[in-house]
């Protein structure tokens, strides 16, 4: 058993994994970042885990509004489709020529 427990070795590896972030930061980040502390790499034990997992309930209007913009891309994304499968390519379009009755042999 050791007399400090387990939450030593848990802070070693978030200093460990603060340290790193912050070096890629330094590095390769952008100016103004905030830095990595220990704590936001340490795991919290005693939180309940069901608390995260529970969503919020929604009311039946939001989800019709949901389902409706999801509705509404889709039908969006089918008429671009159509618009573009529709209008042949500009290279493949031949020109209009006018024909002369006269000349044309018969």
């Amino acid at each position: 058993m050791e007399p400090i427990g387990e939450d030593r070795g848990d802070f070693r590896m978030a200093f460990v994994s603060s340290l790193i972030t912050n070096i890629v930061r330094k590095i390769w980040g952008t100016q103004g970042v905030k830095m990595s502390l220990p704590n936001d790499f340490m795991p919290e034990w005693d939180k309940d885990p069901d608390e995260e997992l529970i969503p919020e309930k929604q009311s039946m209007e939001q989800m019709k509004e949901v389902l409706f913009g999801i509705a509404g891309r889709q039908n969006r994304s089918v008429q671009r489709e159509r618009r573009l499968h529709n209008n042949p390519p500009k290279g493949f379009v031949k020109k209009k020529t006018k024909v002369d009755v006269k000349n044309v042999k018969k």
